[in-house]
C-alpha cells in the first residue's frame, strides 16, 4: 500500500512539472512604480503604431497605485508581453492625479478629458520595456 502511495505521489508530481512550461525568456508582468508621494490613476491601452490617440478613454479600465508603491501589471493570463507587443504595437500608459480624477470620475468623458490633466504619458514598445528592465517608474527617471 505504501508503494502505491509513493508511486501515485511521483506520478502526480511528474504531471504537475510537465504541465508547467518553462518560459523564462518571456515576461508576464511589467512593474509600475509610483515614486510620487500621492496616489496616481493610470490607464493602460494597447495601440497599433500609427494610430493617433493619446486621450483618456472612458471605456478602458483605470487602476490606482498608492504613493510610493508598485504594481505588477500582467498583459494577459495566456500570453507574455513579448507575444502581445508585436512589432507594430505599443503600450500607452496615461497617468493622472487621483484626487483630481476622483473629483470628476462620474462626469462625462469629455469633462474628464478637460479637467483631469495627464501627469505623464508613456508610449512603450517592446524594445523600450526591455531597455527599462520591465519596470516603468513615475516620475520618469530618464
Amino acid at each position: 500500500m505504501k508503494q502505491i502511495k509513493i508511486a501515485m505521489f511521483l506520478i502526480i508530481t511528474l504531471i504537475t512539472l510537465c504541465a508547467c512550461p518553462d518560459n523564462n525568456d518571456e515576461h508576464d508582468y511589467i512593474t509600475i512604480m509610483n515614486q510620487y508621494s500621492k496616489a496616481i490613476i493610470w490607464q493602460p491601452r494597447m495601440i497599433k503604431i500609427g494610430a493617433i490617440d493619446t486621450l483618456y478613454n472612458c471605456s478602458y479600465t483605470n487602476f490606482i497605485i498608492a504613493g510610493n508603491f508598485m504594481y505588477n501589471f500582467r498583459y494577459d493570463s495566456r500570453t507574455s508581453w513579448e507575444t502581445g507587443l508585436g512589432a507594430d504595437w505599443y503600450l500607452q500608459l496615461l497617468l493622472m492625479d487621483s484626487d483630481i480624477f476622483y473629483q470628476n470620475y462620474t462626469a462625462p468623458c469629455d469633462t474628464i478629458r478637460k479637467y483631469v490633466p495627464i501627469l505623464h504619458r508613456y508610449q512603450l514598445k517592446l524594445e523600450d520595456l526591455q531597455r527599462m528592465n520591465w519596470t516603468v517608474v513615475y516620475p520618469p527617471e530618464e
